[in-house]
Protein backbone atom coordinates (compact mmCIF):
# COMPACT_ATOMS: atom_id res chain seq x y z
CA UNK A 1 0.00 0.00 0.00
CA UNK A 2 1.33 3.63 -0.61
CA UNK A 3 0.20 6.83 -0.54
CA UNK A 4 1.16 10.49 -1.51
CA UNK A 5 2.27 13.16 0.59
CA UNK A 6 1.27 17.00 -0.51
CA UNK A 7 2.16 19.83 1.24
CA UNK A 8 4.09 23.05 1.84
CA UNK A 9 6.56 24.89 3.80
CA UNK A 10 6.92 28.55 4.27
CA UNK A 11 9.40 28.63 2.12
CA UNK A 12 7.95 26.83 -1.11
CA UNK A 13 6.16 28.22 -3.50
CA UNK A 14 4.81 24.84 -5.10
CA UNK A 15 3.38 21.78 -3.53
CA UNK A 16 6.19 19.30 -2.24
CA UNK A 17 5.21 15.62 -2.48
CA UNK A 18 6.29 12.73 -1.34
CA UNK A 19 5.49 8.98 -0.65
CA UNK A 20 4.77 6.02 2.22
CA UNK A 21 5.09 3.11 1.39
CA UNK A 22 3.39 0.12 3.47
CA UNK A 23 4.49 -3.33 3.41
CA UNK A 24 4.82 -6.69 5.11
CA UNK A 25 0.98 -6.15 6.56
CA UNK A 26 -0.61 -9.46 7.94
CA UNK A 27 -2.91 -10.75 10.44
CA UNK A 28 -0.32 -12.41 12.21
CA UNK A 29 1.88 -9.43 12.69
CA UNK A 30 1.32 -6.49 15.00
CA UNK A 31 1.47 -2.82 13.83
CA UNK A 32 4.79 -2.38 15.09
CA UNK A 33 6.29 -5.22 12.83
CA UNK A 34 4.99 -3.54 9.59
CA UNK A 35 7.53 -1.98 7.37
CA UNK A 36 6.77 2.00 6.65
CA UNK A 37 8.79 3.90 4.81
CA UNK A 38 8.99 7.26 3.88
CA UNK A 39 10.58 8.31 0.46
CA UNK A 40 11.03 12.38 -0.67
CA UNK A 41 10.96 12.94 -4.45
CA UNK A 42 13.45 16.00 -4.74
CA UNK A 43 16.25 17.21 -2.53
CA UNK A 44 16.37 20.58 -1.43
CA UNK A 45 15.95 22.29 2.04
CA UNK A 46 12.18 22.46 1.76
CA UNK A 47 12.00 19.06 0.27
CA UNK A 48 13.83 18.07 3.34
CA UNK A 49 12.13 19.71 6.13
CA UNK A 50 8.86 18.53 4.58
CA UNK A 51 10.15 14.91 4.53
CA UNK A 52 11.05 15.05 7.72
CA UNK A 53 7.41 16.15 9.08
CA UNK A 54 5.97 13.57 7.20
CA UNK A 55 8.45 10.90 8.16
CA UNK A 56 8.25 11.98 12.19
CA UNK A 57 4.48 12.65 12.82
CA UNK A 58 2.58 11.02 9.58
CA UNK A 59 4.16 8.00 9.59
CA UNK A 60 3.16 6.66 12.99
CA UNK A 61 -0.29 8.18 12.15
CA UNK A 62 -0.47 5.27 9.33
CA UNK A 63 0.48 2.67 11.46
CA UNK A 64 -2.49 3.38 14.09
CA UNK A 65 -4.62 3.19 11.21
CA UNK A 66 -2.89 0.10 9.74
CA UNK A 67 -3.28 -1.41 13.19
CA UNK A 68 -7.08 -0.95 13.52
CA UNK A 69 -6.80 -2.61 9.93
CA UNK A 70 -4.91 -5.89 11.27
CA UNK A 71 -7.53 -5.96 13.84
CA UNK A 72 -10.44 -6.39 11.71
CA UNK A 73 -8.55 -8.86 9.48
CA UNK A 74 -8.35 -10.88 12.83
CA UNK A 75 -11.52 -10.11 13.65
CA UNK A 76 -13.62 -10.47 10.35
CA UNK A 77 -11.23 -13.59 9.02
CA UNK A 78 -9.47 -15.18 11.75
CA UNK A 79 -6.90 -17.10 9.95
CA UNK A 80 -8.11 -17.29 6.50
CA UNK A 81 -6.76 -14.15 5.18
CA UNK A 82 -2.98 -13.30 5.22
CA UNK A 83 -2.58 -10.88 2.84
CA UNK A 84 1.08 -10.37 0.84
CA UNK A 85 4.35 -9.74 2.92
CA UNK A 86 7.54 -8.26 1.96
CA UNK A 87 8.90 -10.49 -1.20
CA UNK A 88 6.31 -13.45 -1.13
CA UNK A 89 2.98 -14.15 -2.28
CA UNK A 90 1.40 -14.79 0.97
CA UNK A 91 -0.91 -17.64 2.13
CA UNK A 92 -4.36 -18.18 0.98
CA UNK A 93 -4.14 -15.27 -0.23
CA UNK A 94 -7.09 -12.97 -0.69
CA UNK A 95 -8.26 -13.27 -4.54
CA UNK A 96 -7.74 -9.64 -6.49
CA UNK A 97 -11.19 -9.43 -6.48
CA UNK A 98 -12.27 -9.38 -3.26
CA UNK A 99 -9.39 -7.43 -2.19
CA UNK A 100 -10.29 -4.01 -3.37
CA UNK A 101 -12.96 -3.15 -0.64
CA UNK A 102 -10.57 -4.00 2.20
CA UNK A 103 -7.50 -2.34 0.52
CA UNK A 104 -8.89 0.85 -0.63
CA UNK A 105 -10.71 1.64 2.63
CA UNK A 106 -6.99 1.04 4.56
CA UNK A 107 -6.09 3.76 1.80
CA UNK A 108 -8.63 6.03 1.81
CA UNK A 109 -8.38 6.29 5.57
CA UNK A 110 -4.49 6.76 5.01
CA UNK A 111 -5.45 9.38 2.57
CA UNK A 112 -7.46 11.24 4.71
CA UNK A 113 -4.80 11.29 7.56
CA UNK A 114 -1.22 12.10 5.68
CA UNK A 115 -2.74 14.47 2.79
CA UNK A 116 -4.61 16.53 5.25
CA UNK A 117 -1.90 16.66 7.83
CA UNK A 118 0.61 17.36 5.34
CA UNK A 119 -0.56 20.93 3.79
CA UNK A 120 0.28 23.87 5.56
CA UNK A 121 -2.59 24.10 7.88
CA UNK A 122 -3.11 21.12 9.30
CA UNK A 123 0.50 20.03 10.03
CA UNK A 124 1.73 23.38 11.74
CA UNK A 125 -1.33 23.20 13.77
CA UNK A 126 -1.03 19.71 15.14
CA UNK A 127 3.02 18.94 15.22
CA UNK A 128 4.52 22.28 15.48
CA UNK A 129 5.70 24.06 18.54
CA UNK A 130 5.54 27.78 18.75
CA UNK A 131 8.19 29.98 19.88
CA UNK A 132 8.76 33.66 21.18
CA UNK A 133 11.70 35.96 18.57
CA UNK A 134 13.31 38.81 20.11
CA UNK A 135 15.34 41.51 18.02
CA UNK A 136 17.04 44.83 17.90
CA UNK A 137 18.10 47.24 15.58
CA UNK A 138 19.10 50.81 15.78
CA UNK A 139 18.20 53.95 13.19
CA UNK A 140 19.60 57.52 12.80
CA UNK A 141 16.45 58.88 13.19
CA UNK A 142 13.99 60.54 15.71
CA UNK A 143 12.52 58.26 17.38
CA UNK A 144 8.39 59.77 15.92
CA UNK A 145 10.36 59.49 12.34
CA UNK A 146 11.03 55.51 13.19
CA UNK A 147 7.31 55.52 14.81
CA UNK A 148 5.57 56.58 11.34
CA UNK A 149 7.46 54.09 9.44
CA UNK A 150 4.85 51.32 10.97
CA UNK A 151 1.62 53.05 10.80
CA UNK A 152 2.33 55.92 8.03
CA UNK A 153 0.57 54.35 4.64
CA UNK A 154 2.73 56.22 2.05
CA UNK A 155 6.10 55.74 4.16
CA UNK A 156 4.76 51.81 4.30
CA UNK A 157 3.97 52.08 0.56
CA UNK A 158 7.29 53.63 0.26
CA UNK A 159 9.41 50.97 1.55
CA UNK A 160 7.39 48.10 0.33
CA UNK A 161 7.29 49.16 -2.92
CA UNK A 162 3.83 50.21 -3.24
CA UNK A 163 2.42 46.81 -1.59
CA UNK A 164 0.98 48.06 1.73
CA UNK A 165 -2.62 48.65 2.87
CA UNK A 166 -2.89 49.93 6.09
CA UNK A 167 -5.40 51.08 8.73
CA UNK A 168 -3.26 52.12 10.98
CA UNK A 169 -5.97 52.61 14.09
CA UNK A 170 -6.83 49.96 17.13
CA UNK A 171 -8.41 46.98 15.66
CA UNK A 172 -7.85 48.33 12.23
CA UNK A 173 -5.97 45.97 9.76
CA UNK A 174 -3.22 45.77 7.26
CA UNK A 175 -2.01 43.78 4.34
CA UNK A 176 1.70 43.51 3.26
CA UNK A 177 3.66 42.62 0.23
CA UNK A 178 0.39 41.54 -2.04
CA UNK A 179 -0.99 39.88 1.15
CA UNK A 180 2.13 37.84 2.32
CA UNK A 181 1.63 39.90 5.53
CA UNK A 182 -1.40 40.38 7.15
CA UNK A 183 -2.69 41.73 10.48
CA UNK A 184 -4.22 43.71 12.78
CA UNK A 185 -3.28 46.89 15.37
CA UNK A 186 -4.14 45.95 18.58
CA UNK A 187 -2.22 48.79 20.65
CA UNK A 188 -0.95 52.38 19.73
CA UNK A 189 0.44 54.07 21.74
CA UNK A 190 2.13 57.23 19.67
CA UNK A 191 5.66 57.34 19.69
CA UNK A 192 6.36 54.47 22.41
CA UNK A 193 4.74 51.21 21.29
CA UNK A 194 2.71 49.39 18.76
CA UNK A 195 1.22 46.01 19.42
CA UNK A 196 -0.22 44.06 16.38
CA UNK A 197 -1.80 40.69 15.88
CA UNK A 198 0.44 39.58 12.44
CA UNK A 199 0.44 36.37 10.33
CA UNK A 200 2.39 35.37 7.34
CA UNK A 201 0.10 33.97 4.57
CA UNK A 202 1.30 30.06 5.00
CA UNK A 203 0.28 29.67 8.15
CA UNK A 204 -2.59 28.38 9.26
CA UNK A 205 -5.75 30.43 9.20
CA UNK A 206 -6.29 30.49 12.83
CA UNK A 207 -2.35 31.08 13.47
CA UNK A 208 -1.82 34.52 14.39
CA UNK A 209 1.32 35.92 16.19
CA UNK A 210 1.43 38.47 18.99
CA UNK A 211 4.08 41.40 17.65
CA UNK A 212 5.44 44.28 20.04
CA UNK A 213 7.24 47.01 18.64
CA UNK A 214 9.40 49.66 21.32
CA UNK A 215 11.01 52.51 20.34
CA UNK A 216 13.81 54.20 22.46
CA UNK A 217 15.26 57.26 21.86
CA UNK A 218 18.93 56.92 22.29
CA UNK A 219 20.07 60.51 22.22
CA UNK A 220 22.09 59.72 19.05
CA UNK A 221 19.84 57.21 17.40
CA UNK A 222 16.69 55.17 18.33
CA UNK A 223 16.75 51.97 19.39
CA UNK A 224 13.44 49.65 18.00
CA UNK A 225 13.02 46.14 20.13
CA UNK A 226 11.06 43.94 18.53
CA UNK A 227 9.70 41.02 20.66
CA UNK A 228 7.15 38.46 18.75
CA UNK A 229 5.40 35.59 20.71
CA UNK A 230 3.41 32.28 18.91
CA UNK A 231 6.03 31.89 16.18
CA UNK A 232 6.16 28.53 14.46
CA UNK A 233 9.16 26.70 15.57
CA UNK A 234 9.42 25.50 11.71
CA UNK A 235 9.32 29.50 10.76
CA UNK A 236 11.17 31.03 13.46
CA UNK A 237 14.62 32.13 10.78
CA UNK A 238 12.41 32.83 8.11
CA UNK A 239 10.49 35.75 10.18
CA UNK A 240 13.95 36.90 11.67
CA UNK A 241 15.45 37.34 8.67
CA UNK A 242 12.29 38.66 7.04
CA UNK A 243 12.04 41.53 9.50
CA UNK A 244 15.44 42.77 8.28
CA UNK A 245 14.96 41.88 4.68
CA UNK A 246 11.38 43.78 4.47
CA UNK A 247 11.00 46.07 7.09
CA UNK A 248 14.52 47.08 8.48
CA UNK A 249 16.98 47.29 6.09
CA UNK A 250 14.68 49.24 3.34
CA UNK A 251 13.54 51.56 6.16
CA UNK A 252 17.25 52.26 6.08
CA UNK A 253 17.54 52.84 2.66
CA UNK A 254 14.49 54.82 1.77
CA UNK A 255 14.34 57.22 4.07
CA UNK A 256 18.61 57.25 5.06
CA UNK A 257 17.97 56.16 8.25
CA UNK A 258 21.21 53.65 8.71
CA UNK A 259 24.28 56.56 8.43
CA UNK A 260 24.42 60.31 9.17
CA UNK A 261 23.23 62.15 12.13
CA UNK A 262 19.75 63.45 13.76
Amino acid sequence: VSTQSTGKTAMSNDNITGKIIIENISEENTAEEVDISTRQEKNGTEHTKLHAIVKQQLAPKCREVIGEYIQYLQTTHGKQVILPTKGSQGINAVPSKTKPTSVNSIKKQMDETVLSKSTPKETENVTMKKTELTLRDTFKCRREELFQCFINPDRMKAYFGGEAEVDARESGKFSLLGGAITGSYLEIQPVDSIQQLWRFKDWPADMYSSVTLTFKDTGSSTELKLVQTGVPQYSLEQIRTGWSRYYFSPIKMTFGYGTGSL
